[in-house]
């Protein structure tokens, strides 16, 4: 899952600041080194000093650095499906019932302090996933037993099949745990609450962080790594800006080599400005989803009414997404077409659900007529509140509460803002109350985590396969470790769709089936609403750098929000 970054500054929310916030002159000149890059995720997140890759607040996570530290067993690619690179393990190998998975390790995997990267740490770090609920931030499934070591070999084996869980077994960051020979006690990652400061990092990954303040991060090149060759960039500077208009002078102006924005009319504003070095890849790789919280935390869960499945079907159905995609996302981001959620590159999984949503979503009068047989009916205010006895049941309300709740998204994230704003006043036509609620970024990610928002616009999971989508979206977190459903949605029906389709090699009439059951959960329940197909917003600069990912050259995820972002600058070579 990776930061969102915009380069818009929404008038309704004011201008935000558009310095570099405190940059020095020796911060400036850091900037400039010949062999370092400096690139930028997420626009107001506040740098704390904390690299846990556990913990989803942490700053390394919210930057989306932790894929410098630590790295995955291997390397797959989100841009085409069935394609995948050794890293730390040479090979990942299922066996014929796919309830266990067996990883050949590299024998020039080091961690950062020059130890070996054995089988047995793999199998303490999986073990660990198993036992403590708070590190298994990757949401793979809970071990039938023990992972077993055979020499440079871990075999890891579960209660059910897991082939759909290929890719994210293969991809959890491999980090010091617990029982690793050679690694300082104070440097384990024992928890997912854990503060880890910068200086008692050991990873798996290229490049450690070498110095932390408000201001910059400072990664620096880990001269035990050997899984590639000796890569030309030596380190990689991540500066703080406090909002998008400062990332998007800072591309201007050559002072960011890379940068995960959607900047407006980017032709004219950054490509124009030396259209022989700026550049930009915008792939679709996720689904944007308007995002029900269904827990009781939410903050006006007591009038919400989104415990009612058909009042969620009506905000759904009601969006105008071709305008959140030509305005909000400025026509880099297209409309999601289907209820079932999956994107254009799962298409061949669609079925019947294929291209089932309006881009400009129902009338007025269509959300009202649906709206009135289920149950509800306009207050004096003017807005829907529920007024049967059946939709007193479905949404746990009395009897004449007007339904009213937030969409809760950073200001920083300005198409974002927009987007909300934009769902907040069709909502309102459709005489649903609905507000837009800015927030700083450190808030949001709080507040997600904590369950206290009533809706959020958020990006998915992505990938070819859809079961990480629905996994995303779906998942149990009272059943499951490492549910990453923000909004709590539980049902028994997709839980057990999920292990079968876990379970179910992809392709196959099973897995089809499966994919169906899910795609008409969400169709039917709503837990999300599709509302764009998010891109992986990718800017960056030939100046200094070659070697990016392009449409022609897709070797990696392509933006620095993703894990892969090590695949991506252990391949840049100097322009």
């Amino acid at each position: 899952m990776r930061p969102k970054n915009v380069a818009r500054v929404v008038g309704a929310v004011g201008l935000l600041a558009t310095a570099f916030v405190g940059m020095s002159s020796s911060v400036g000149a850091t900037l400039n080194s010949a062999t370092v890059l400096t690139e930028e995720t997420n626009v107001g997140q506040i740098f704390t000093n904390n690299f846990n890759p556990a913990d989803s607040e942490s700053t390394s996570t919210q930057m989306s650095t932790n894929g410098l530290s630590y790295e995955p067993l291997i390397m797959y690619n989100s841009l085409t499906a069935n394609a995948w690179s050794p890293w730390l393990a040479k090979s990942e190998t299922f066996n014929s019932t796919g309830q266990s998975v067996t990883f050949v390790m590299n024998p020039a995997a080091k961690w950062s302090n020059g130890t070996p990267i054995t089988a047995q740490d793999v199998a303490n770090e999986f073990n660990a996933l198993s036992n403590t609920a708070s590190l298994d931030v990757f949401g793979v499934p809970t071990l039938a037993r023990p992972a077993a070591v055979s020499g440079n070999t871990v075999t890891l084996t579960y209660p059910t099949p897991e082939y759909s869980n290929e890719q994210a077994i293969g991809s959890v960051l491999i980090f010091p745990v617990a029982g690793d020979a050679g690694i300082p006690a104070s440097d384990l990652v024992t928890s997912g609450t854990q503060s880890i400061p910068y200086n008692h990092v050991i990873g798996s990954g290229p490049y450690i962080p070498s110095s932390y303040s408000g201001q910059l991060i400072r990664y620096t090149y880990n001269s035990h790594w050997a899984i590639t060759p000796k890569p030309y960039v030596q380190g990689v500077n991540i500066p703080y800006y406090a909002s998008n208009q400062a990332a998007t002078e800072a591309l201007v102006s050559h002072q960011l080599d890379w940068a995960g924005n959607d900047i407006p009319q980017i032709t004219r504003t950054f490509v124009q400005s030396d259209p022989s070095h700026n550049h930009y890849y915008y792939p679709a790789g996720s689904t944007v989803t308007l995002w029900f919280n269904l827990s009781p935390s939410a903050p006006n869960g007591s009038d919400d009414c989104l415990a009612d499945p058909s009042f969620r079907k009506a905000i759904s159905m009601g969006i105008d997404r071709q305008q959140l995609s030509s305005i909000g996302e400025t026509g880099y981001e297209q409309p999601a077409s289907t209820t079932s959620g999956m994107t254009p590159l799962q298409a061949a999984y669609q079925g019947s659900f294929k291209n089932n949503l309006s881009a400009k979503g129902w009338s007025q009068s269509q959300v009202t007529s649906f709206l009135e047989s289920n149950g509800f009916a306009l207050d004096s205010h003017k807005y829907f509140a529920v007024s049967s006895p059946a939709a007193v049941a479905a949404t746990g309300l009395k009897a004449k509460t007007e339904c009213q709740f937030s969409i809760q998204d950073p200001v920083a994230y300005s198409d974002y803002t927009e987007d909300m704003q934009l769902i907040s006043s069709e909502l309102k036509n459709d005489h649903i109350n609905v507000s837009a609620q800015g927030v700083s970024t450190g808030q949001w990610n709080a507040n997600i985590a904590t369950r206290n928002f009533d809706a959020i616009i958020r990006w998915g999971a992505g990938g070819s396969n859809p079961y990480a989508q629905f996994q995303n979206w779906l998942e149990d977190p009272n059943s499951t470790g490492g549910s990453t459903d923000y909004g709590d949605f539980v049902s028994a029906p997709a839980q057990s769709a999920l292990i079968q389709l876990a379970g179910a090699k992809v392709g196959t009439p099973t897995f089809q089936n499966d994919v169906n059951t899910l795609a008409n959960i969400m169709t039917n329940d709503v837990p999300v609403a599709p509302i764009l197909y998010g891109a992986d917003w990718d800017v960056y600069s030939t100046v200094r750098f070659n070697g990016w990912v392009t449409s022609k050259n897709q070797y990696a995820y392509p933006g620095p929000g993703g894990n892969t972002i090590s695949m991506v600058v252990t391949h840049l070579t100097k322009s």
